[in-house]
């Protein structure tokens, strides 16, 4: 029976969270994962997927109840843990300060297109200044350090000390920042222009 987006985005979670701890998921811990506001709202995208038969809610007493009876084999090769840091903003820089990550996500790297290295990250987006590119409030981007960022790609970036997510241009030997909104203007780096990492993958949570 198909799933919807956010069912299938919650399964995969169940099954890569089973991989990587041994044990299903607790109802707590798929609503801070999906930023669910009650778990009411969990339970009813479980109940969804019980119906559909791809999951059982076990009868047993405890918080992870969650039995897997049709779990998609996916190699554990393919699975990467990433670091989940805080927002970057996508819109006027500001000083991006988290040094250890919020949380770890788990993804297949067929559905971020691409293996991720060492180094790699999500980094959470706010703002509007990137909506042009694809990239709205509230997705994550996957960033993948580069030492050689080229002109033209999506990267993250510190400006003067301050972090921003921008199109990285240059023109006439002049590198600069670019939001894909017309509101928001062109950056010029009064000293400094750190490239951190360019944007791999876009990842949005639907519903």
């Amino acid at each position: 029976m198909t799933l919807t987006d956010r069912q299938r985005e919650i399964y995969d979670y169940i099954v890569a969270f089973r991989r990587e701890n041994g044990c299903s998921p607790s109802i707590p811990e798929i609503q801070r994962h999906f930023e669910i506001r009650s778990p009411n709202g969990v339970a009813g995208h479980l109940a969804a997927l019980e119906a559909k038969g791809v999951i059982r809610m076990a009868d047993r007493i405890g918080s992870r109840r969650i039995e897997v009876v049709a779990e998609r084999q996916v190699p554990s090769e393919l699975l990467h843990a990433l670091p989940v840091f805080g927002h970057i903003p996508a819109g006027p820089p500001q000083e991006f300060q988290s040094s250890s990550p919020e949380s770890t996500a788990i993804f297949d790297e067929t559905m971020l297109g691409f293996k991720p290295r060492e180094g790699c990250f999500l980094l959470k987006v706010r703002g509007e200044s990137m909506k042009d590119a694809g990239i709205l409030n509230g997705d994550m981007v996957v960033i993948e350090p580069t030492p050689s960022p080229a002109a033209g790609q999506i990267v993250a970036a510190l400006i003067d000390g301050e972090s921003t997510l921008k199109r990285l241009v240059r023109v006439k030997g002049r590198w600069f920042l670019k939001a894909e909104n017309a509101d928001y203007p062109e950056l010029y780096p009064r000293a400094d222009l750190v490239v951190q990492g360019v944007v791999r993958t876009v990842v949005r949570k639907l519903g």
